[in-house]
């Protein structure tokens, strides 16, 4: 009998005043301004995806055309419908990303108070949209996306961690993160993974990549060939013999084990790099000169009218694109001096030489703005542990199918949630960690509103606010016009009575709730997200 008496104790509903509560927190929310910014945040979500895929595909046609890159009428009917299919996919990805998060973290707060979930509701909201990147599509991976804005998620945690009111284990922790050239040895060690995955292993990096660092290395194909094929020799134990890569060269009875002598014959390393320098520079104007003459035209075409702003502007553009030039040009040419320096000293090539040496070309990054170098070192950062991944499963030492079939959405999901942490939670309190033009993007999205003032706050409508102080037993003038009981919906003005009624049960009970509660959304408060 006592162990049925338990069992039926254990199994009664939750006590009076917590439903109360309950009720009270769903009734207080303000659902006609979640409702208006859940709409808000799907339509820009939506138009923010045709505008940045949309505008990126038009760019690369303009581009070609420019280029006079001609093709078939067939292929080009068929590649603008794939392309305007591409947009709307990403278009549905970001609205639905943005109405999921902002339902997610309006619903946390309507259920348990926006107060007592500050801390953490945007991070449980950015983690349940990140499965919305699927659809992009069912077979699209976007493993270098999502590492991409993992590391940007690490890179606003750790600038919380660096922040004066950070716990000092926290701060001591990261000291290492505060070196002032930490970006250029990120950027170094990403070099030493892409650059090897480049010459020994292209099938791990995407064929877009391969081919922009193919054309960029200034040799030709059968030189990248050549390279790898004395590295792999190396390793095994085989008997001089003609290369395969060399047999339509004039080296095709080359037997030396030094690719020096295939790269640059007849000159030294240092002659090679003084001779190499120029032509790199003038092949990387073409790929930074669009890069910073169209957002240009698009972001400035205002002031570009005017006589007096216009020579400043195209200044800037001149000066940036031949600074990013010079930085790919060094970044090469490092490169292959770093890589020759090893050739040299072992007179001999392997895989492992090669990744050791030619981290280099990562130095290059000194030579661009403080403002990009963090951007360069997480890019390639995140190419190059996408691409070590995978030699790790070539290697035999991850099975692929011990992997989740989409790990770019999770990868996703656990970035975007670090991003939102410190977008939205704890009151708006870490969006100094953001750039402004983030933060603009970010608050025209999800319907915020407080960059100046330091926190984030979803406006709530006049009379949900009055609402509020009625029930928090605050006398309103007259002059403001209140809705009436009768203007609500039947639901709701059913709710509102059955609401009344387990409150006079409450009383009789003796269960009268408290009417100071302080945690209690029907109090006076500034409601942050």
């Amino acid at each position: 009998m006592e162990m049925r008496e338990t069992s039926n104790a254990d199994a009664e509903p939750l006590p009076f005043q917590q439903r109360l509560t309950l009720y009270r927190r769903l009734l207080a929310h303000d659902h006609n301004r979640a409702w208006f910014r859940f709409l808000n945040a799907v339509l820009r979500g939506g138009l923010s995806g045709v505008c940045l895929r949309g505008g990126l595909h038009l760019v690369t046609f303009l581009f070609g055309l420019i280029m006079k890159w001609r093709k078939q009428q067939g292929t080009r009917s068929l590649n603008f419908w794939s392309k305007l299919q591409d947009t709307a996919r990403y278009a549905a990805f970001l609205a639905t990303y943005s109405g999921t998060f902002v339902a997610v973290d309006e619903g946390i707060a309507a259920l348990f108070g926006k107060r007592r979930t500050a801390a953490w509701r945007a991070y449980a909201a950015g983690a349940a949209a990140g499965p919305s990147l699927m659809l992009t599509g069912p077979q699209d991976r976007h493993t270098s996306l999502a590492l991409y804005i993992l590391l940007r998620g690490a890179t606003l945690l750790i600038r919380c961690g660096n922040k004066p009111d950070a716990p000092p284990a926290v701060r001591k922790v990261l000291t290492p993160t505060r070196w002032k050239h930490g970006d250029t040895a990120m950027m170094c060690v990403a070099t030493s993974q892409i650059l090897y995955s480049w010459i020994m292993m292209p099938q791990t990096l995407p064929p877009a990549y391969v081919k922009f660092l193919n054309r960029h290395g200034g040799r030709q194909q059968w030189h990248y060939n050549a390279a790898r094929e004395l590295c792999e020799r190396a390793g095994k134990p085989m008997p001089p013999a003609a290369y395969k890569s060399l047999q339509n060269t004039r080296f095709k009875n080359f037997k030396g084990t030094c690719p020096c002598e295939v790269l640059h014959p007849g000159q030294s390393c240092n002659g090679f790099m003084l001779n190499f320098f120029p032509d790199a520079y003038l092949r990387a104007i073409p790929v930074y000169l669009p890069v910073y003459v169209f957002p240009a035209l698009l972001v400035h075409r205002k002031r570009l009218l005017n006589p007096k702003l216009a020579p400043d502007i195209g200044r800037r553009v001149v000066q940036g694109a031949l600074r990013s030039s010079l930085f790919l040009s060094l970044y090469c040419t490092l490169a292959w001096r770093g890589a020759c320096v090893g050739f040299q000293w072992s007179n001999g090539a392997s895989g492992a030489l090669l990744a050791l040496t030619c981290w280099t070309g990562g130095l290059a990054t000194l030579a661009e703005k403080k403002s990009r170098r963090m951007e360069l070192a997480h890019y390639c950062l995140a190419r190059a542990i996408e691409s070590f991944a995978l030699c790790l499963t070539s290697w035999g030492y991850v099975r692929g199918d011990s992997l989740p079939r989409r790990t770019d959405v999770i990868i996703f999901s656990a970035a975007t949630a670090a991003i939102m942490h410190c977008y939205s939670d704890s009151h708006g309190r870490h969006r100094d960690v953001f750039k402004s033009k983030y933060l603009n993007v970010l608050d025209f999205v999800f319907g915020n509103t407080g960059l100046e003032e330091g926190s984030i706050k979803h406006v709530p409508s006049t009379s949900d606010l009055i609402n509020r102080l009625q029930d928090a037993g605050i006398r309103v003038p007259a002059g403001i016009r209140v809705p009436s009981r009768r203007t609500l919906s039947n639901h709701t003005a059913s709710f509102l009575g059955s609401l009344e009624n387990l409150q006079a049960l409450g009383e009789q009970d003796g269960n009268t709730p408290r009417s100071d509660m302080s945690d209690s959304p029907f109090a006076p408060s500034h409601d942050s997200t």
